[in-house]
């Protein structure tokens, strides 16, 4: 069998791509419990509660050029200021 998402084979026991993490479908749930006798073993949540299909979405990710920067001149910064406190205390 071949995962939906990425085009590899897909795991002869498990229900997950190794490659990209995409869970298979019910059907290829189905055709994996024939052909493999280690699977029918194994059970899902989802057989037991019901089936609901799981949509991926990309994370938007806010990324900060200045982030790191910011964060470093304020520790130095604030050494800076807390060694003149103590000189001068």
């Amino acid at each position: 069998m071949i995962c939906k998402r990425c085009g590899h084979d897909l795991p002869l026991v498990g229900y997950i791509c190794t490659n990209c993490g995409a869970m298979m479908s019910i059907e290829q749930i189905q055709e994996q419990k024939k052909i493999s006798p280690l699977s029918s073993q194994q059970s899902l949540i989802s057989e037991k509660y019901g089936h609901k299909d799981f949509i991926y979405k990309k994370r938007e990710v806010v990324k900060s050029k200045y982030k790191g920067l910011f964060l470093f001149l304020g520790i130095i910064l604030g050494i800076i200021f807390i060694g003149i406190l103590v000189y001068l205390g």
